[in-house]
């Protein structure tokens, strides 16, 4: 899919382009700014309600009585959706507008008070002619979407509180100790192979040559030869004695990292992350500095709207903090967590980066907080991207980094870091090469960066 400027604009208006208040009303939602797009999807979803109208009117096609939530369904998101077309110059489109929010608001009011309910109006730029604007969707798509339980959202929000009470950082003596390499070596083992490839495939062994000149058998051993010696240092790390997290590896990944400048951090907080995002809200407790001079978003890939609303680069579900204040950043974090867990595994990680460089553009570099079990979906975006982006990858046992993440910070310049280490230069790296990473050899191939040693 080849993506233009035009489409990436489109993105960020997209994102500009939303209402979400309790209590709407039509004059302040006539205030939305339309959103330009080719043709909106029209996909029959389970979620999803629509209520048609006809090319240039304000009338329902055959509208239910009412129009009933049905029970453990919330609405998140309604778009008005009509086209550019105009069928005479002097047509007034917010005139009709209006007329169709006022009609809404008559058919469903219950709509109108509901908090959190994102508003958005999308004009459809395909139709040339009236007969193609008049095949075209008008109206509103309201869609729905399970809200998460409060069992859920009391137990993640536990789980984050006694992680941070229970949490502090500590220093600890590294001693001096020295990395070994593995070498495969053939050596002989004493044996020969029978010139008969029958007795030699039942195993039959002889202890000389003989007169019949026999192959000398082989076996491959394992040894280890010294790569290098590693001084001892002393060296900061986070501990938790409260029983949940069986590492810190995350937090001590971060603490690894020497920041300076102005950062982002972007931290995805969807599914089974709270985990490590209780660790990063420990990081930046612990780092007035990080406070001091960075800025903070996180993104759950839409807010559990349904499939046809996430859309490439448009997905939403990303919050930004307004303050630096550490309470103002938990309370960001927790808000985004509660409001979705992502859904479909697939994250909208460039798109959280998008946007909160356009919020902050004065920032220097981006510090990505990602699952290292979910792909980046929406990777065509990552050209757009001109900041070095450096990624934690929570989660990643084996230390192999994904590609989709290679890729990421290959393409900007930025690096992977890891709980002894940091991986720089990716740039520079070719398929084959082998590097070390703290205590670790790692190889690039086309599937990414494998762990060898």
């Amino acid at each position: 899919m080849q993506l233009n400027t035009k489409y990436f604009l489109w993105i960020i208006c997209l994102v500009a382009g939303t209402y979400s208040h309790a209590q709407q009303t039509v004059d302040q939602l006539m205030k939305i700014r339309p959103i330009s797009i080719v043709e909106h999807p029209t996909n029959s979803e389970e979620n999803v309600i629509f209520l048609p109208m006809e090319f240039s009117s304000s009338k329902f096609i055959k509208p239910p009585k009412k129009i009933i939530v049905p029970e453990g369904k919330e609405v998140v998101t309604v778009h008005l959706v009509y086209t550019k077309y105009r069928q005479v110059d002097t047509f007034n489109q917010p005139m009709l507008n209006r007329k169709r929010f006022e009609n809404l608001q008559a058919l469903f009011p219950e709509v109108f008070d509901m908090k959190q309910v994102e508003w958005r109006v999308l004009e459809q730029r395909k139709a040339k002619t009236e007969g193609d604007a008049r095949k075209m969707y008008h109206g509103f798509i309201i869609f729905l979407r399970e809200p998460p339980s409060e069992e859920k959202l009391s137990a993640e929000k536990w789980l984050i509180n006694r992680i941070l009470l229970n949490f502090h950082d500590s220093i600890i003596d590294v001693p001096e100790r020295t990395l070994y390499r593995k070498r495969k070596r053939r050596v002989e083992t004493g044996l020969y192979i029978p010139r008969n490839s029958r007795k030699a495939a039942k195993g039959i062994r002889y202890n000389s040559r003989s007169i019949w000149f026999r192959e000398p058998e082989m076996t491959t051993v394992i040894d280890s030869i010294p790569r290098k010696k590693i001084k001892g240092y002393k060296k900061r790390v986070g501990v938790f004695n409260g029983g949940i997290l069986a590492n810190t590896n995350e937090f001590d990944a971060l603490l690894a990292k020497k920041m300076t400048g102005k950062w982002i951090v972007v931290t995805d907080v969807t599914a089974s992350m709270a985990p490590y995002s209780a660790q990063v809200l420990a990081y930046i407790k612990f780092n007035e500095d990080l406070r001091k001079n960075g800025h903070f978003s996180f993104f759950n890939d839409g807010n559990g709207a349904p499939h046809m609303l996430k859309r490439i680069g448009a997905s939403g579900g990303i919050y930004t903090c307004k303050y630096n204040e550490f309470d103002s950043i938990y309370n960001t974090l927790v808000t985004a967590m509660q409001n979705g867990d992502g859904g479909d595994i697939p994250e909208n990680n460039i798109e959280a980066i998008l946007s909160s460089i356009q919020k902050w553009p004065d920032a220097d570099s981006i510090l990505m907080i990602a699952d290292a079990k979910a792909p980046i979906k929406d990777m065509m975006l990552l050209k757009f991207v001109k900041k070095p982006v450096s990624v934690v990858l929570c989660g990643n046992v084996n230390g192999d980094i994904p590609n989709d993440y290679l890729n990421l910070v290959r393409t900007t310049g930025g690096s992977i870091i890891q709980t002894d280490d940091e991986i720089r230069d990716i740039k520079k790296l070719k398929v084959g090469d082998t590097f070390d990473c703290g205590d670790r050899v790692y190889k690039l191939t086309d599937k990414g960066i494998l762990r060898i040693e």
